[in-house]
């Protein structure tokens, strides 16, 4: 009788679990979106292959960047420059418009 009490309050107590927390923080970075880049056309920033610049159009996908002025080229699909300048970013998005 005594061991089966000791096993089941061993049991017991191995059973509890402690509650478990989760902490998420978002990703406070500024953020570059393109607005009117054409089908194909593929971000560079700072020299840098980034993707297509119809991922990073604002709804809701935006390019992650670190504060600071960068160097921004947007080549259409058959590889000419359609917009090339250097941006200051700080906080927030910041939207690009390619013409």
């Amino acid at each position: 009788m005594k061991k089966t009490l000791i096993l089941l309050s061993a049991l017991f107590f191995c059973s509890c679990a402690m509650p478990s927390t989760a902490v998420r923080t978002t990703d406070t970075r500024p953020s570059l979106a393109f607005e009117g880049a054409p089908e194909g056309a593929t971000v560079y920033l700072d020299g840098l292959l980034a993707g297509e610049a119809e991922k990073y159009d604002g709804q809701p996908g935006v390019l992650l960047v670190e504060p600071g002025t960068h160097h921004v080229v947007v080549k259409g699909r058959d590889g000419a420059v359609l917009m090339e300048r250097k941006v200051y970013v700080e906080s927030e998005i910041k939207t690009i418009k390619v013409h």
